[in-house]
């Protein structure tokens, strides 16, 4: 009987110290639920409307310091 309580009280010691450790760990996003962009959401990112618009890829810049940070 002796043992088991030791035995219980090891493993929720274990189990505390790893709940622990996984709640420092930062947690990832997860958008595996998430729906992909729609066509308007493409275009108004494509459609530049001053030289300083954020851009993903090189095919979405609208002008020269655009296609600089893009290359």
């Amino acid at each position: 009987m002796q043992k088991l309580i030791i035995l219980l009280l090891v493993a929720a010691v274990l189990m505390s110290t790893q709940a622990l450790f996984q709640e420092k760990r930062p947690m990832k996003k997860i958008n595996f639920l998430s729906k992909g962009k729609t066509d308007a959401e493409k275009q108004r990112k494509r459609s530049c409307s001053d030289d300083w618009q954020y851009c993903e890829y090189p095919h979405d810049c609208c002008s020269w310091s655009c296609d600089v940070v893009c290359s």
